[in-house]
């Protein structure tokens, strides 16, 4: 039996995923204490885990991140919300972080960490030369990382003019993003610690830890040509199957005839309905299509009304999907996935957070299409849903990347990983 700490970031996203892994590593005898935010504090000890809880900036609650905004931070968009996102939420988090960390390392023997990959409070740790368990990250977000294969603007071109483009582009986000990794570099130098020629966006975190696990199938990303031995990739961590009689009567009452659009925005960005459902259902009000919304425990009264919309406050993904022909989405990566474990072809429309580089993916790998914005028109949701409805093709590679999905067990990789750490 070994001492496991798993430390995750207190968002909805990262959280579960990592309790799912803790919850993995606890059924193989291992004891597991979790280490989050007081938000998360009830979920942690109900599945029998030691809590460590955060404290200062680091220990904010995720269903109301405004406090840590100022007005004119809020009505940030596009890249500068990016950089604000990365200052805000992830990089004032790292003193108290590391603080945390620490401190749940030194109350009791800890044989290996476990931290999701923008968990930045573990890069202390890793760069001081101190003696210190192995640390294992666990990619819960589309990959950010900087490889000579692709450019983070147009995707993958490994040959040699390709990859001279690639390069310069990456200088040229470095640039674009530099406000932002220059705030995590100077917070840093203030713990005594430094990135050998400064911390670079979304790349010095994965080159970092001992193991790098990217919850994904390697189908579903970019060829890469540099060497990373860090680097596993376990496949998505999937919602269990859920028995018959659990599906909900509503969804076998629906009309057989008519094929089913999923719709979602996601458990985070459902406070604003404008941005994509409310436009969705405007847009397939009068198409011949059964369209199923959840507001992802969301305010479902500031949802619009079609005759042939059914919204619900909350529907698990795997009750849905079986019917489903359409998900359109605004990007969330596991979501994204597990739609494609059941072979369903994806329109995804997200501008935030790593949801761009989801849709990157979709449209890259053919399951879909990537409507590049976070607010697309009602014609254009209009036109990619009969788009997606008349084309064979996305769902032949949607099927057949969901094969190789479900042919992958995450949790298995993982602890099996963790266990040869």
């Amino acid at each position: 039996m070994s001492r496991i700490l798993v430390a995750s970031t207190p968002l909805l996203g990262h959280v579960t995923p990592m309790l799912q892994i803790a919850a993995a590593l606890q059924g193989r005898g291992h004891e597991v204490s979790f280490l989050t935010s007081d938000s998360f504090r009830e979920s942690v000890e109900r599945q029998g885990f030691h809590f460590h809880g955060l404290s200062g900036h680091a220990n904010y609650n995720w269903r109301d991140l405004r406090p840590l905004f100022s007005e004119a931070e809020s009505r940030a968009e596009g890249l500068e919300q990016h950089i604000i996102h990365l200052k805000r939420l992830f990089a004032d988090s790292i003193p108290g972080q590391a603080a945390a960390l620490h401190k749940a390392i030194h109350d009791g023997k800890t044989d290996l960490i476990l931290v999701d990959v923008l968990y930045l409070g573990i890069l202390p740790l890793l760069l001081k030369k101190d003696e210190r368990p192995p640390v294992m990250s666990c990619g819960v977000i589309a990959p950010m990382w900087r490889d000579a294969g692709f450019s983070p603007f147009s995707g993958p071109d490994s040959s040699i003019e390709g990859q001279k483009r690639n390069i310069a582009d990456g200088l040229h986000f470095d640039e674009a993003v530099l406000p932002g990794t220059e705030y995590i570099d100077e917070l840093l130098r203030r713990l005594d610690v430094n990135v050998p020629g400064g911390f670079k966006m979304f790349d010095t975190m994965y080159r970092l830890p001992d193991r790098m696990m990217q919850l994904t199938v390697e189908e579903f990303e970019y060829p890469l040509v540099e060497n990373r031995d860090n680097l596993r990739f376990a496949g998505p961590l999937l919602p269990q199957s859920s028995n018959a009689t659990d599906v909900p009567e509503w969804l076998l009452e629906l009309e057989e005839s008519k094929l089913l659009v999923f719709v979602t925005q996601g458990t985070v960005a459902n406070t604003n309905f404008d941005q994509l459902i409310n436009r969705a259902i405007v847009a397939l009000a009068d198409e011949p299509v059964n369209v199923v919304v959840t507001a992802g425990s969301g305010d479902v009264s500031k949802i619009a009304i079609a005759p042939n919309a059914v919204v619900k406050p909350y529907i698990p993904y795997e009750h849905v999907l079986p019917k489903a022909s359409v998900f359109l989405t605004n990007g969330g990566y596991n979501g994204v996935q597990t739609a494609l474990s059941f072979g369903v072809p994806i329109i995804s429309a997200g501008s935030t957070e790593d949801k761009p580089y989801v849709g990157t993916r979709v449209e890259w790998s053919g399951v879909g299409i990537d409507l590049k914005t976070g607010t697309p028109s009602e014609e254009e949701i209009r036109l990619a849903v009969r788009k997606i409805l008349v084309r064979p093709d996305y769902q032949t590679k949607a099927k057949s990347l969901g094969q190789r999905i479900r042919q992958s067990d995450a949790l298995v990789v993982i602890v099996a990983e963790a266990e040869r750490l």
